[in-house]
């Protein structure tokens, strides 16, 4: 019995991780600085029916997001490390009021044409002074 209960959880593992997209708000790509930098630059690609794009960074209270989008006519928005958070409509700078992880999000404006295709993010999150 517990042979058959542990090959089934061996079986269902690549499942999970199959089912797993990275880059959705639950799987989000993990962004780190380099040493040194304040800066990171990442490119994505907006698509019709795909849940894409978030990006995960860690933060301290009292520092800001200054961050610029362009190709696709996305909508931009940040969820804090309480999950609360500004989903779209997130200005520049933006305020990060608490310590922890955040997740930038970037998903397709329905609204407006040019909605699908490639785009370029650039974060910028100075140091506390």
């Amino acid at each position: 019995m517990l042979r058959a209960a542990l090959a089934a959880v061996i079986l269902a593992a690549p499942l999970t991780q199959a089912s797993a997209r990275p880059g959705d708000v639950d799987h989000p790509f993990v962004l780190k600085m380099r040493r040194g930098t304040d800066t990171i630059t990442v490119r994505g690609e907006l698509r019709q029916n795909v849940d894409c794009c978030a990006y995960a960074f860690k933060a301290h209270a009292g520092q800001k997001l200054y961050w610029t989008e362009r190709g696709a006519t996305a909508r931009i928005g940040l969820t804090y490390p309480d999950g609360d958070g500004v989903n779209p409509g997130l200005p520049s700078p933006a305020d990060l009021p608490q310590d922890g992880r955040y997740i930038f999000i970037v998903s397709p404006n329905l609204m407006a044409d040019g909605a699908f295709g490639p785009f370029t993010v650039t974060l910028r999150i100075p140091r506390r002074r």
